[in-house]
């Protein structure tokens, strides 16, 4: 599979380029980028943006709701990183359950395609994988770092977009999305980043809201309203989704039928496919989860899947 063609525009006119200092917001950038840097903040770079994003609106309006939003993820991600076992999700359903992660990860060189504030980039580095996190969120990131120097445990976050990652072709072993690429990235753009990526091979975990559960959640202005058990929208026309009730970020969803279609296209076995419902006494931190509802109906879902030659 060939490069993102402006990979090679941005390249040549230096814009893919290692930190430097940064001065009143401007960043200092120097030479081309290695597999292994230490972070990387290409948003700044004007080159960056101008030749590989192009970004649209949907990445420019959910990358700020993200910047003012990072305040309230601190805690859960301190919380995250000091756990040695990973729980997923709204209901942080256990590992022990769904078992996304391989047992161990050693010599496996390891993604996290919007990663946040990095707490499962960190599960992956206790598993002894080589972990690199991209988010586009600078004010996330920022709690990442603090972190990965609080536990040092090797990980290298980057800044950019998911849509086209700032790495070379096949050096990746394992990817991995829990509600970042997987819910604010356009499909259609990372799905097909993901496979350059990665090794022939290699895997694919994504972790998103169940599609079920799209169709049924309201949209009337309140965030907290109940799940519907009734069916609000199509589920055909499931795609670029703006929410009213929340801060009008942009979220992308397919249905069952497209992602097996956007996988298959795009050279990746599927492997699994799992559907995270809930208990009656489950609870959540979101004030839209709704535990009577997930007891019927999964509220979430997970596609497991593995890159072929």
């Amino acid at each position: 599979m060939l490069r993102h063609p402006a990979y090679h525009a941005a390249r040549a006119e230096g814009a893919l380029a290692q930190l430097g200092e940064r001065h009143n917001g401007i960043v200092e950038v120097s030479g081309s980028i290695p597999l292994g840097s230490t972070i990387l903040l290409y948003n700044y770079c004007p080159l960056y943006e101008a030749f590989v994003m192009n970004l649209e609106d949907y990445q420019v309006a959910n990358r700020k709701i993200w910047q003012a939003r990072a305040k309230d993820y601190i805690a859960p991600a301190e919380k995250a990183w000091h756990s040695h076992e990973a729980y997923w999700g709204i209901w942080n359903t256990p590992e022990s359950e769904l078992q996304l992660l391989p047992t161990k990860l050693d010599g496996c060189r390891c993604i996290e395609l919007g990663c946040g504030a990095g707490y499962v980039s960190s599960w992956m580095a206790r598993r002894d994988g080589q972990v690199v996190g991209i988010d586009p969120a600078a004010n996330q990131l920022k709690t990442a770092s603090r972190l990965e120097e609080q536990y040092q445990l090797g990980i290298e976050f980057v800044e950019g977009f998911c849509e086209a990652l700032p790495f070379p072709d096949s050096c990746f072993d394992f990817a991995i999305s829990e509600y970042g690429a997987s819910l604010w990235a356009n499909p259609f753009r990372w799905i097909p980043e993901a496979s350059r990526v990665l090794k022939t091979g290699g895997r694919l975990v994504f972790m998103t809201d169940h599609a079920f559960a799209v169709c049924c959640v309201p949209d009337d202005g309140n965030w907290r309203a109940p799940m519907s058990e009734r069916l609000l929208r199509p589920y055909h026309d499931l795609f670029k989704h703006q929410w009213n009730s929340s801060s009008h970020e942009v979220e992308f969803h397919l249905s069952h039928g497209d992602w097996v279609q956007l996988l298959r296209d795009n050279n990746f076995v599927i492997e699994r496919l799992v559907e995270v419902g809930a208990t009656a006494k489950s609870s959540s931190r979101f004030g839209y989860a709704d535990a009577n509802w997930a007891s019927k109906w999964p509220a979430e879902e997970v596609w497991c899947a593995r890159l072929s030659a």
